[in-house]
């Protein structure tokens, strides 16, 4: 299994074929992605995104660095496509925060 990385994330986003449960499922087969939880606990609790199924729609949301859902970006909606973007853009974006953070050495 590979890392995901930066410019694995941004290729699958800029894709013009529509972006899929299956082919995000396909995708997260191969590629560990730590900042994204997919339909459960899949990846870290902190600083990261989620999927679920609600109801007949989705729903997507975000955790902070204390894995506190962060009620004001949880995003509802009936679109299959939307849900699968903004959870691969938020795990894109807690992804790149990773990238940038300081880390104390004890």
């Amino acid at each position: 299994m590979d890392i995901a990385t930066l410019h694995h994330l941004d290729e699958l986003l800029e894709d013009g074929e529509s972006l899929t449960v299956a082919r995000i499922s396909a995708y997260l087969a191969t590629h560990r992605l730590a900042t994204a939880n997919w339909f459960g606990p899949t990846g870290r609790s902190s600083s990261s995104s989620w999927i679920q199924r609600d109801g007949t729609g989705w729903r997507v949301w975000e955790t902070d660095e204390r894995a506190g859902i962060m009620d004001h970006c949880i995003l509802r909606t009936e679109s299959e496509t939307e849900a699968v973007d903004s959870f691969l853009r938020r795990a894109r974006r807690h992804l790149a925060a990773n990238a940038t953070a300081v880390r104390r050495i004890s």
